[in-house]
């Protein structure tokens, strides 16, 4: 299973998903679009240093991937026979109740304001949702991870 964060702003976010990540035995990560990277002056990007200290090391627990946009992520899947399951709030989601996690997964996690991008929510093989309960209408990306990892965890 690979987790995918299209770019997600707050670096304690990333570093909370990567802790969480490592301690339900997640060893795939891959970043895209603008998702914890630092811009180098040749025009590449690499991970950006901050994230070490807010991952509490997990970084060195973890197998990365830089991918530059949505496009590279699309392909990423299919060159790798990966499903493309998003987190998001959709009329076509699944509750994570009657989600059915597999091994050859990419879980979709998207920016913190605006989601998964549409380009990949087209993509999707699947979407999931988290059912509602009380009276707010989402949760932090970083908490929503650690919701659906868990699940994920408990079924593979």
């Amino acid at each position: 299973m690979y987790i995918a964060l299209e770019n997600i702003r707050s670096l304690y976010n990333i570093g909370a998903i990567f802790r969480t990540g490592s301690f339900l035995g997640v060893k795939n990560i891959l970043l895209v679009g603008y998702s914890g990277k630092r811009p180098l002056p040749d025009g590449t990007w690499e991970l950006n240093k901050k994230i070490e200290k807010t991952s509490l090391g997990t970084i060195n627990d973890l197998k990365i991937k830089l991918l530059k946009n949505s496009d590279e992520l699309i392909e990423f899947a299919k060159n790798n026979k990966l499903k493309l399951v998003v987190v998001e709030q959709d009329k076509k989601s699944v509750s994570l109740d009657k989600w059915r996690p597999k091994k050859n997964s990419v879980l979709v996690f998207g920016n913190e304001i605006k989601g998964v991008s549409k380009k990949i929510m087209a993509k999707a093989n699947e979407i999931v949702e988290i059912p509602k309960k009380g009276k707010k209408t989402s949760l932090n990306v970083a908490t929503t991870a650690g919701i659906v990892i868990y699940k994920a965890s408990l079924l593979i």
